[in-house]
């Protein structure tokens, strides 16, 4: 008997439970589909463990965020169930009126839920399972790959999580409703239609005070972020910032019913016409007693807005032009000897041959070992694997950095104007203190000639600029523009022809940053004087062996391997990852970059950022748009008494439905505008200070947001409208 009149509820419910069933629904399909990430690696040939790794991340991260879903998931499926308690007192009164006990009605309750829910699991990971599949190919864009082998990937993982996750979260729902009917009292339960909400009424002269007041916050607000950059989240300019952008907004949303009542009502051309007074005083109260929610939905949509627009913008900048940045096979890069190998300023009045006795005292086999093989990087690999080295290595090149003694970026600055400056200051304010860093034109060229670029050409009193970094762009381009003069060892040397593009190094970004090609003979006589390289890298192509990309990777490792074994002792080894088979030395080599390596780890990287993005921004929104949705239904519902009353005094069905979705659109859009506002200050500061900096446009993820936004944001707000028109026809 329970269990048909249970089903019966729920047949005669099907529009009350539309928004309930759908959030119920996508939460279980997002849930499963993006918790399922990790199972399909099985669809991509991985060539290696770094390949399996990105995976293994990727979902190491979503099961963690997945807690946090969950708990978020949880919370709006409560909210959104208190609803349909609400929407349902008068039913339950009706049904103690003829005797039911209150264990019999939360027995009801407890299989309305139960069937619901199995429902709403059952099709929702029907729906997850289509979207994992579909997000495979999504996976496949994002690593540049071909799914060879296409097959059907089962998650018993995800499964499992999904289904524990949504039980848990049933099982409390389903003890809310029991708790929420036994306190129930008849009197409240028959007349609940009949009570009406006590409404605050604000003084308009305190909202309109507090509404300014709120506007200079938020500005401040604003003003702090810009200023502070959102480059260090423990800034006490971000601090502040985040701090009155929470209390302005809350004050906002206290205050803008009053106010904007005492502006309307002041305007009788416009209030007077129609529904509007009714319209407005509706806004008003449900604004006026839901600014709390309000607040937090703002609060919420700007999370999702600029985690989602921001994590976008992201992935570009580290992903886009990838294999620009990485155009040889292989990098290895060594470190020479520096105090602090990331430490440029030195003093102008140092010889020369200052850091080589430096690195004589403190690490002479390193130092030893360098001067025998004249610092060539590649003679040193290849004495101690000759026929590996010839079978793996097709050409290489070497590029030496040097610091030139005696002179500044300052001092080619101050040749260039206090602009420049300024804009040096912008991008690393001790880089003026800096001395140059040089490099050889035939290191330059060698390198050039490895991916087919034309050689330069330079006299002997000549210098060019090497920059393809678009964070130094603008300072590059004034050096050249101005052609200053430099000192290099006695010599005066000019800056001629235009910037020079070229990737000295595989790197994650085009890493080539304001370095200064000076003739070989300027090289030779810091030789000379006993200076040492700051740093050389060795850049080589692998040959046409056969092998995979992958192989030949492993073959350079124990190429290396093979000259500075894992076991051996030296001079700061400390830096070798968990994973490499040769230990990391000073000389020949501290480091090694693979093109394989880098784009595999940009695809792993831009689906780990790409995931997140979605799965946060997703969830934040849906859960925004259906507490809002679920809000408005419980307002109309309390409204279906003065939508009668509007009916029997002759207000067409077109008049009331007309001013119904005017207050959905309000409602909807209010904290929606508050909250873009909120994003693009800070999407803006992300911008100049990043996305600009790097030479990568956020109008890409900014429309994506927009559209992730209409489409979700809007489907809640018309699901919403279309039955809160039904309700209110149907109560006549």
């Amino acid at each position: 008997m329970l269990l048909k009149l249970a089903w019966r509820n729920i047949r005669h419910s099907v529009r009350d439970y539309t928004i309930y069933f759908l959030t119920l629904l996508f939460g279980v399909a997002v849930f499963y589909a993006f918790n399922s990430i990790g199972s399909q690696e099985v669809m991509f040939d991985l060539e290696s463990q770094a390949d399996v790794r990105q995976f293994e991340t990727t979902q190491v991260f979503m099961g963690m965020f997945s807690w946090l879903i969950a708990c978020v998931l949880g919370f709006l499926i409560l909210y959104s169930n208190g609803f349909l308690i609400k929407r349902r007192k008068r039913e339950f009164g009706t049904y103690m009126l003829l005797g039911m006990s209150s264990r019999n009605m939360s027995l009801i309750m407890l299989i309305e839920t139960i069937m619901v829910g199995v429902v709403s699991l059952v099709l929702g990971l029907v729906v997850g399972f289509l979207l994992s599949q579909a997000m495979s190919f999504f996976t496949a864009s994002l690593f540049g790959a071909t799914i060879k082998n296409y097959q059907f990937v089962f998650s018993p993982e995800a499964l499992g999580v999904t289904i524990v996750s949504f039980v848990v979260i049933y099982v409390v729902v389903a003890i809310f409703n029991t708790f929420s009917v036994n306190r129930c009292k008849l009197i409240d339960l028959l007349y609940a239609d009949s009570k009406n909400q006590k409404v605050a009424v604000r003084n308009p002269w305190v909202c309109l005070v507090v509404f300014i007041v709120s506007v200079g916050v938020l500005a401040y607000a604003y003003q702090q972020l810009i200023e502070s950059g959102m480059v260090m989240l423990d800034d006490p300019r971000f601090i502040r910032a985040t701090v009155c952008m929470l209390i302005g907004t809350f004050m906002l949303f206290w205050s803008l019913a009053g106010f904007v009542i005492a502006v309307l009502t002041h305007a009788r051309g416009v209030y007077l016409r129609g529904l509007v007074p009714f319209t407005v005083r509706q806004i008003a109260s449900r604004v006026n007693t839901a600014f709390l929610s309000l607040w937090a939905v703002c609060v919420m949509l700007f999370f999702s807005i600029t985690v989602f627009s921001i994590g976008m913008g992201l992935v570009n900048v580290f992903t886009d032009g990838i294999e620009e940045a990485n155009p040889y096979s292989a990098t290895l890069s060594a470190e020479i000897y520096s105090e602090d190998t990331m430490m440029a300023i030195r003093d102008t009045s140092e010889a020369p041959d200052s850091r080589a006795k430096a690195m004589q005292a403190e690490a002479p086999e390193r130092y030893e070992s360098g001067v025998a093989y004249n610092w060539d990087m590649a003679a040193a690999l290849r004495e101690n694997a000759p026929q590996l080295w010839d079978e793996t290595i097709a050409n290489n090149s070497q590029v030496d950095f040097y610091f030139l003694p005696s002179t500044t970026y300052g001092n080619i600055l101050e040749q260039v104007g206090s602009e420049a400056l300024d804009k040096l200051n912008e991008i690393q304010p001790t880089l003026k203190e800096s001395n140059l860093l040089v490099i050889s034109l035939s290191d330059l060229n060698a390198a050039r000639a490895l991916t087919g670029q034309t050689p330069v050409q330079l006299q002997a009193d000549e210098c060019v600029m090497v920059n393809n970094m678009d964070i130094s762009k603008d300072v590059a381009e004034m050096v050249v523009e101005a052609r200053p003069t430099i000192d290099a060892m006695g010599t005066q040397l000019t800056f001629v022809g235009d910037m020079v593009d070229t990737q000295l190094e595989d790197n994650a970004i085009k890493a080539t940053a304001v370095t200064i090609v000076v003739p070989d003979y300027a090289i030779d006589n810091l030789r000379s004087q006993g200076a040492i390289p700051s740093r050389s890298v060795l850049n080589v192509m692998y040959a046409e062996n056969g092998k995979s990309e992958v192989q030949n990777d492993e073959a350079l490792g124990d190429i290396i391997a093979a000259t500075q074994p894992k076991d051996m002792g030296g001079f700061e080894k400390g830096t070798s990852g968990a994973d490499d088979k040769w230990a990391s030395l000073l000389w020949p080599v501290t480091r090694v970059l693979t093109a394989h390596e880098m784009i595999t780890q940009s695809g792993g990287l831009k689906m780990l950022i790409t995931y997140l993005a979605l799965y946060i921004g997703f969830v934040f929104l849906i859960s925004t748009a259906a507490i809002l949705a679920v809000q408005q239904l419980s307002q109309t519902t309390d409204s279906l008494p003065r939508y009668r009353m509007l009916s029997r005094i002759g207000c067409s069905q077109r008049m009331i439905n007309r001013s119904l979705l005017v207050q959905l659109v309000v409602y909807f859009l209010l904290p929606l505008v508050v909250a873009v506002c909120h994003s693009a200050c800070a999407i803006g500061v992300m911008s100049e200070q990043l996305f600009d900096a790097l030479g990568v446009s956020v109008v890409e993820p900014i429309a994506m947001a927009a559209a992730f936004v209409g489409v979700i944001y809007g489907g809640y707000m018309l699901v919403t409208y279309l039955t809160s028109r039904n309700v209110v026809k149907g109560a006549k």
